[in-house]
């Protein structure tokens, strides 16, 4: 989701002709990059090591394939963690097989 390419059974994760991540055993590791929009971040806390990143690319950032929701709150400001999704559509559902790609921060105290 969101356009890098591998080939199952050799060569590299690619992001246009960018080599972006090397494929493993069970799937790839790529180091995460900030979305061209600049609506997502790339590394953070100075932590640029490759990623399991599932089926979204280095660079994936928003809601794919909800049109009607919105991201109000993405939780990295007070209420830290909490995200807020909102629908242009009244109620929604999102159904069992959706995916959500989580990045965690360390906590800084």
């Amino acid at each position: 989701i969101g356009g890098d390419v591998v080939y199952r059974g050799g060569g590299p994760v690619t992001h246009g002709s960018e080599f972006v991540g090397t494929p493993v055993a069970n799937g790839v590791l790529a180091r995460v990059q900030a979305s061209p929009m600049g609506n997502c971040r790339g590394e953070t806390n100075d932590d640029n090591l490759p990623q399991a990143l599932w089926v979204f690319s280095v660079d994936a950032c928003g809601l794919y394939g909800f049109p009607d929701l919105n991201l109000i709150h993405a939780g990295r400001s007070s209420p830290v963690g909490q995200i807020t999704l909102g629908s242009t559509r009244g109620n929604f559902n999102v159904s069992s097989g959706s995916g959500l790609l989580l990045r965690v921060d360390k906590l800084n105290r």
